[in-house]
Formats: structure tokens, C-alpha cells, sequence
């Protein structure tokens, strides 16, 4: 019986209830140790009879072996494995060690995505026959990687028949996070439910004892339980009031009761705790080299510390484990892991790990071994113990080129496993490890990933170039790719002279990459309004970088298909780019490179935005913000907001929206170089017609030092102005974006030009300047999508022309063309100044826009319908979305009613 969680057991009910109706979910209880957060989940399990339950634990070891949680939660499952797609059926064979990895295979691209989509494939697939309940308990102590998957799919179970449950300590370092999961605290019983069981379990204890226990345990059922054992014991009243912490004082309880068993009883238990296994004989083969053996036992049993049931040994707690094991002198805890190694086979993967904690300092051969289990464990994809092996590798590894080269491999591991801080601190440990400068310069590489995943521009922009003087040294060959890095973050950072010290050092290396060093520095340059360089010379010297890359056709990697989608933005070509965004998007998800992915669904929202597709735009912009939260990435929260959501808000007229934007996008920015916010705060004015404030904005953008992002908005800087009645302060700026779009040579950046001018000249002469802009907006749509928010604004503009002409039914027709457009998208303010327009021509009319059917859905629906309407099956949308197939068709079947349509077939035919 549980005493005093009559709420919480509710509250677990409730959620098994959701899970047999279709909508999983997972929660985390946290609490302290010994609070009863195992003894809560698992009175869960036993009101779940009709749900397939599986269980894992964590394991307090410092070398769990990879993927060892999630082996034993899916294991029960490999029935299963036959009705899963194959390619998933393989990973979690070799993941779950069903099957051999072969010699040469290639670990997956990024675990917790494609081990995670396999096992929720599997988990699905059990559901589907009955409910599933998964219990991991004491998940503060899964092995990385399995805590990483985990962690995926307890994210994923909205549309499942599933319900997780995990268990945290409270307060254990390291923490255990879970961002976006639903927890519960378990707080200490009050004082009527822990009467209650300390009598049911110590009827019998003296009344004074009992005052004593309750006050000393403090709600904590494990305490409550404990101490009544060592009460008589006359020090429990001020060691127990004086120790720090719950925990401490319950080992030391622990430890106590241990402390007075026999010496064969300690060395059992010891072995045990050592051993940290299930495999019963290798504890008993130890202790008989120790003088125990399984009768020894007894004592311990006895005392409710440890049991023998089922053929394992179980402690009674986790803290009677650490107890036992850390309670032990030095020399006793060395000793029994040199005997366990000593009865191991060879080949055993374990052997290495209790080698090492029998080592008391340096020992190559210790070091070796741990070097092949990480190799091993590489195969399946399991970098979190890649790492964890390797940098203790390198621990046992004596002064020498080894340490410094294992230590370069436990951080190539550890930011593959998208663990940055841990990455950084491996490096500067290189630093301080070896003396070959090819080794420091990848290290500097992996440096510098982390510093741009951190958003710390400067940083990487210093550790790109430090890489490019260490190969300078060693192989001279390849210092251009670091150099060509260097030039893209002078370029985010704003320090332009920067690009041209990277540019010069590639020059006098005279290496094949030094052209593309060179193209990269002119465009960072000429896109920056530089003396030295045009902006026509800044559109030519992309588009050779954009034609060498292109050329490399499939071997361009999702990385750099990203690079070159931004590169198609700058040049003005926005087809290509969105067709090379969308295009990375989906080969990002299909090979597994989740680190490309932020990146290229914001260039792919930013296309969607430019296209007029807001809800695209956002949907996708979301979608990167959410995975950057899950790959731990800064930058990809930063652009997504700073590039498209803030902007669209602006353009909405939603400031209170805005703010909201632009501060979380600055708090993950601190310091850094954030034009896009500011623009987005001048688009709201300008929206909102404060046109001074909104010139203000833009002038201090673009006559800053870094105002290549504000290029694309001078068109609306030159309005604030004309409406201002400054124009003369947006004529230079007009200047160098009529060359961009002169070089770009694309209709659409000709309309804006036309319209800029229009807006310029004299009002006899404005006329023939927006109809010009509007033909050149036709003859854009025609040749490709157009560009309907700007052809609106034009639209608009020239039917206030038209209306001040007394052309009034022409004007008519060209402000409901905009009016149609802005009431479709969303932008009130505009909508309204279309309304007052339409007012002063005389017409009052309502404004009947086409059906925005994209807007009726929320942003995952969406994905989903643009797929399924491709022809996509629910298991493909799944890959593509990192979903399952049910949560798939969820989606579908919520967005069939809002669209009015009842199947696939009708999808296709609405032109999404």
C-alpha cells in the first residue's frame, strides 16, 4: 500500500486511461532518494495488466556499456522486429546486440534520431496489439546513448497507445534534463501517512523510538523504513540531524548495517556492487578466490539489504549498492575488480573497465583495451560511450602522441553525440597533450563546430583560423577549408577586415581551395558596401562558388547543400535556393544528418516566406527552432526567429509578438552580431506607419559596418523615407540595391526597383513607374511562383496612384488584387490601409480573399499534408518528420475535416 500519494497514483492512472485511448505520453518523477519514486511507478505497472509493460534501470557504474538501458526495455520487443520496415529492423538488431556488426559498417549518422525512429517503429508496433508501458527506473544513471533515444521517444508519443514513465533523483549531479517533458515532484509524507506506515511495518516499536524516527526521517518512506533498525543505537539522533543531505544520511545508515555483517557477507556484497551485473556467476567465481561464497550471503539477505531471487542478486536500494561499494576501503574496492577481470574471458567487453578501475595510474595496455571498446561500441552509433571510453583511454595512457590522439578521438565522439561542452573541455585537454599540430587542429576544428553551435561567432571565427596555422605547419593542403569557415563567420560576425586576413592567408598557400577563399572574402565585401569590392562583384563571386558546388552534384554534403542555398538567396535567386533548401531538408532526414537540419529548414522557411507562404514559412521556422532545442544547437532558435518568424509578426503587425521573438532570439545571442532583430523591430514600425522610427532603424542598419542584411529591405526603407519626407537619406542605399538587382538579374528585384522609383519622382510621373513594377511582377510570376506580398504592395501603391488620378475603377481593382493578398496573409495593418484606400475610391465592400486553406492547420499538420499530398506514405512522412507512422496519420486525420476533404487523392487536388 502506498501512504499519502493518493493524488500522484491518480495522476499515473490517468495517464495509463490516455494511453488506451491512443494519446501516450511520458512524465518524469523526480524526487529525492528514497522519496518512493520506484515504489510509485511500480504500483503503476501493477494496475497496468492489460499493457505490455517493460522495464529498464540505470545503472550506477562509470562505464555502462553502450545502448545497455535500452537493451533491456526493448529486448522483450524482438518478436516484433519482423513487422517494422527492415532498414529499421537492422539498426536495433545491432543496436539491441541481436546480430554482428560487420568490420567495416558505418555507425548510424546521428543516434537518437535514426536508433530513436527504429525503436519507436517498434514500440508502435507492440502497441498496436496492446497497450505499452515502459518504466525506466533511475534514469539519471542511463548510459548516454540510451538516455539520448530514450529521450527521442518519450518526446514522440502523442499518438501512440504508449506511456512512459522515468524516475530521477533529485539533485544528482551529473542532472538529468528532459526539456518539453511533463514532471512530477514527489514531496516527503506528511506526518498522518508516515505514522500510518511506520506502524503497519514497526507495530511494535516503543513509543519514544517511534517520536524519534518520524521526526528524524522527515517524510522520506526509505528513512522511515531504515532507521527503526539502528534506533537504539544512541548516535543516530545527532549523526543523523548533522549530515547534509537525505542521501548521506541514508548511506550512512546503510553503511552502518553493512559495517557489522560478517567479513565474507562485506566481500559478497562488495563483488556484487563491483560487478554491477546480473551474471551471477562471474560474482561467485570472484568470491571464491576471495574465501566467500553463496552461503555467505545469508547475513545480508536476513537483513532486507540484498536478495537472491529469479538467478541474480538484487540490492534492496541503489544506495545500499553505493553503500556497499563506497564504504569498502581503497584497497578492498582495487582488489575486487582486479579479481573480477582476472575471472572474465579475455574477449569479454567488461574485462577492460575493471582493469582500469584496478589501475592505480598509467598502463598501455589498459589503455589499448579501452581503445577497442570504443571502437566496438562506435559500430552500433553509441557515442556517448565512445567518448566516455576514449577520453578514459586516454586517462591510462602514459605522457606521449597516444594520449593526445586518443583525447582527439573521445571529442570527435563526443560532438558527434552533439554533447558540445563536454567536446570543448576534450580539446583544450589536447592542448595540454600532445605536440602534433595536425592533432591541434582538429581539435581547433571541433572547437570551432561547438563555438558556432553556441552561437559564439568570434570564437570560431579564432578557432578556424589557429586550425589554418597548425595545418599551415603539418599539411599545408588542408588549411583552405578551416580558412574558408573563417571567411563565413567574419561575415556573421560583422568583422569584414577578417575576411580578407583569411583570404590572403589562403593566397599565400597557394592552395586549390585558395580561389574559393578568395570568391568567398569578395562576396563578404562587396555584400557589406566595402571600397574595395562591388556588389556586382559580390553577385559574380557567389555564383562561381555556387557553380563549383553544384557541380559536385550528390557528393555535396547536407552541410554545404545548406551553404549554397543562402549563397542562391544573396545572388537573388530565390527559386533555386528554396529548391536547394528543400532539397537538403529532405536528404538531411533521410541520411540521418540531423546537424544539417536547422540550417536548411530555415533557409527553406525563408524561402517560403519570400514566396508569400507564411505559414510554410512558420511551420518550418518552428520545426528548426524545436530541433535545435533537441540537438542543443543556439544558432538555429537565433536565425529562425531573427530571419522569418519576427519579420512575418512584423509584417502582422503583432508587436507584442515581436518582442517576444526578438528577445528570446537575443537572450540566445548575447553579444553577437543581430541585424535581422533589428529589422524585424524597424519592419513593425514601418507596418505600423511610424515611418520616422522605422527610417531611423534601417538608416543606422544599413550605414552600420555590417549591413548586408539589411540589403533586402532597402525597398522599404526608401517608403519610410518618401512618406517621412526625408528621401535624399535613403539615395545612397537605393544605389547599391539597384546594382544588387541589376546583377541579380531577376524580374522581381527589377519590380522593387521600378516601385522605389516611383516612389522617388514626381507624382505625374510615379504612375509609369508602378505599372512598370506590376508588369515585372507578372512576368516573375509567370517564370516562376512570384512573390505575392510585394506584388501587393506594389498593387497598392499603384492604386493610390490610380485613385489621386481619378482613375478609380482602375484603382479599385488594383487595391482589392492587394487587399486579397493581405487579407489571405494575415497582415492586418496592411489590410487595413487597403480598406481606407478602398473607402476614399468609394467602395465599401467587403473584402473576399481566397481560401487560406494552409492556414487552418498547425504547423506539424501542415508538414504532413504537403507530403502526403506528394504521394509520401504515413511511414515515409514519419522518416521525413522523425515521427511514427501512426502519429503520421493522426495528423491526417485531424486535417481532412479542417480542409474538407477524406482522402489522399482529394489532397492532391487542393494544390497545397
Amino acid at each position: 500500500m502506498l501512504y499519502g500519494r493518493d493524488t500522484e497514483t491518480a495522476a499515473l492512472a490517468d495517464r495509463l486511461a490516455r494511453a488506451r485511448e491512443g494519446r501516450g505520453s511520458a512524465l518524469v518523477v523526480r524526487g529525492e532518494a528514497g522519496i518512493g519514486k520506484s515504489s510509485l511507478v511500480a504500483a503503476a505497472a501493477e494496475a497496468a495488466a492489460d499493457f505490455t509493460v517493460l522495464r529498464c534501470t540505470g545503472v550506477e557504474t562509470e562505464h555502462a556499456w553502450s545502448f545497455a538501458g535500452l537493451q533491456a526495455l526493448l529486448l522483450p520487443l524482438t518478436g516484433h522486429l519482423e513487422s517494422i520496415p527492415e532498414h529499421h529492423a537492422c539498426v536495433l538488431s545491432r543496436t539491441l546486440g541481436l546480430e554482428a556488426v560487420p568490420e567495416k559498417a558505418a555507425p548510424p549518422a546521428h543516434l537518437q534520431f535514426t536508433v530513436g525512429l527504429a525503436a519507436l517503429s517498434l514500440l508502435g508496433a507492440a502497441a498496436a496489439q496492446r497497450p505499452v508501458l515502459c518504466v525506466v527506473d533511475d534514469a539519471h544513471w542511463l548510459d548516454p546513448d540510451s538516455a539520448d533515444v530514450l529521450l527521442f521517444l518519450a518526446k514522440r508519443l502523442a499518438a501512440e497507445p504508449v506511456a512512459m514513465l522515468l524516475t530521477v533523483r533529485e539533485g544528482y549531479a551529473p542532472d538529468f534534463p528532459t526539456p518539453g517533458l511533463d514532471e512530477m515532484r514527489l514531496g516527503p509524507l506528511d506526518e498522518e501517512a508516515a505514522g500510518a506506515l511506520l506502524s503497519e511495518r514497526f507495530s511494535a516499536l516503543p513509543f519514544d523510538a517511534r517520536s524519534r524516527v518520524l521526526h528524524s526521517a522527515e517524510g522520506n518512506p526509505l528513512a522511515l523504513l531504515a532507521l527503526p533498525a539502528v534506533e537504539p543505537d544512541t548516535r543516530l539522533a545527532a549523526d543523523w540531524t548533522g549530515s547534509p543531505s537525505t542521501t548521506t544520511r541514508l548511506k550512512q545508515v546503510f553503511g552502518d548495517r553493512i559495517e557489522g555483517l560478517p567479513e565474507a557477507t562485506r566481500t559478497l556484497l562488495l563483488l556484487i556492487a563491483a560487478a554491477d551485473t546480473a551474471d551471477t556467476g562471474l560474482v561467485l567465481d570472484a568470491a571464491a578466490k576471495l574465501g566467500a561464497q553463496l552461503t555467505d550471503l545469508a547475513p545480508a539477505e536476513a537483513d532486507d539489504l540484498v536478495r537472491f531471487q529469479g538467478g541474480r542478486f538484487t540490492f534492496g536500494h541503489p544506495l545500499i549498492r553505493s553503500a556497499a561499494y563506497q564504504n569498502a576501503p581503497v584497497y578492498r574496492r582495487l582488489e575486487a575488480h582486479r579479481v573480477l577481470a582476472e575471472v572474465m574471458d579475455p574477449d569479454d567487453h567488461r574485462r577492460p573497465f575493471h582493469l582500469a578501475a584496478a589501475a592505480t595510474g598509467p598502463d598501455e595496455e589498459i589503455a589499448a583495451a579501452l581503445e577497442a571498446s570504443a571502437e566496438c561500441g562506435a559500430k552500433c552509433g553509441g557515442h556517448g560511450f565512445e567518448y566516455t571510453t576514449f577520453e578514459r583511454a586516454a586517462e591510462f595512457t602514459p605522457e606521449g602522441p597516444e594520449r593526445g590522439r586518443r583525447l582527439l578521438r573521445a571529442a570527435e565522439a563526443a560532438a558527434a553525440a552533439g554533447n558540445g561542452p563536454k567536446a570543448r573541455e576534450l580539446t583544450f585537454q589536447i592542448g595540454r597533450s600532445s605536440s602534433d599540430r595536425a592533432v591541434h587542429a582538429r581539435a581547433c576544428l571541433i572547437a570551432a563546430m561547438v563555438a558556432t553551435w553556441d552561437n559564439d561567432v568570434r570564437d570560431a571565427y579564432r578557432l578556424y583560423m589557429e586550425a589554418a596555422d597548425h595545418y599551415t605547419a603539418a599539411q599545408p593542403e588542408a588549411a583552405g577549408y578551416p580558412l574558408f569557415r573563417a571567411v563565413e563567420l567574419s561575415w556573421q560576425a560583422g568583422d569584414f577586415s577578417r575576411a580578407e586576413v583569411a583570404a590572403d592567408h589562403a593566397e599565400r598557400l597557394a592552395i586549390d581551395h585558395s580561389p574559393w577563399v578568395r570568391d568567398l572574402a569578395v562576396a563578404t565585401a562587396g555584400f557589406n558596401r566595402s571600397c574595395t569590392y562591388t556588389v556586382t562583384d559580390a553577385v559574380e563571386a557567389l555564383r562561381r562558388l555556387i557553380a563549383i558546388h553544384v557541380g559536385f552534384g550528390d557528393a555535396v554534403t547536407p552541410e554545404n547543400r545548406a551553404m549554397v542555398a543562402w549563397w542562391q538567396t544573396l545572388v537573388g535567386d530565390i527559386e533555386a535556393a528554396e529548391q536547394t533548401a528543400a532539397t537538403t531538408v529532405r536528404l538531411a532526414r533521410e541520411t540521418g544528418a540531423a546537424g544539417a537540419l536547422p540550417r536548411a529548414l530555415t533557409l527553406n522557411a525563408l524561402t517560403e516566406f519570400h514566396r508569400g507562404r507564411w505559414k510554410d514559412a512558420e511551420a518550418l521556422a518552428w520545426s528548426a527552432v524545436e530541433l535545435s532545442v533537441e540537438l542543443g544547437q543556439k544558432i538555429g532558435p537565433v536565425k529562425s526567429r531573427a530571419y522569418v518568424l519576427a519579420p512575418i509578426a512584423a509584417l502582422r503587425g503583432e508587436a507584442d509578438r515581436v518582442r517576444d521573438l526578438v528577445e528570446a532570439a537575443a537572450l540566445d545571442s548575447p553579444g553577437n552580431h543581430l541585424v535581422p532583430i533589428d529589422i524585424a523591430t524597424a519592419l513593425l514600425d514601418f507596418s505600423m506607419g511610424r515611418n520616422e522610427d522605422a527610417l531611423d532603424r534601417f538608416m543606422a542598419l544599413l550605414d552600420s559596418s555590417a549591413p548586408g542584411d539589411a540589403l533586402p529591405y532597402v525597398p522599404v526603407a526608401v517608403e519610410a523615407a518618401v512618406r517621412a519626407g526625408d528621401p535624399d537619406r535613403a539615395a545612397s542605399a537605393f544605389a547599391w540595391y539597384t546594382a544588387w538587382a541589376e546583377a541579380s538579374g531577376h524580374d522581381h528585384f527589377a519590380a522593387l526597383v521600378e516601385r522605389c522609383r516611383g516612389l522617388l519622382a514626381s507624382d505625374a510621373d510615379a504612375g509609369a513607374h508602378y505599372e512598370r513594377a506590376a508588369e515585372l511582377h507578372r512576368a516573375a510570376e509567370l517564370a516562376s511562383h512570384g512573390f505575392p506580398f510585394e506584388s501587393a504592395r506594389t498593387d497598392l501603391l499603384l492604386g493610390e496612384w490610380l485613385r489621386r488620378a481619378r482613375r478609380v475603377n482602375e484603382a479599385k481593382s488594383r487595391l482589392r488584387s492587394a487587399a486579397a493578398v493581405f487579407e489571405r496573409l494575415g497582415a492586418e495593418p496592411w489590410t487595413e490601409r487597403v480598406r481606407r484606400e478602398l473607402r476614399a475610391a468609394g467602395d465599401a465592400g467587403p473584402v473576399e480573399a481566397a481560401p487560406d486553406l494552409a492556414g487552418k492547420l498547425t504547423p506539424q499538420e501542415l508538414q504532413v499534408v504537403r507530403l502526403a499530398a506528394a504521394g509520401l506514405s504515413n511511414r515515409e512522412i514519419g522518416e521525413q518528420l522523425f515521427l511514427s507512422p501512426r502519429t503520421a496519420g493522426y495528423h491526417l486525420y485531424k486535417a481532412y475535416p479542417k480542409l474538407g476533404v477524406a482522402s489522399r487523392t482529394e489532397l492532391a487536388k487542393l494544390g497545397l
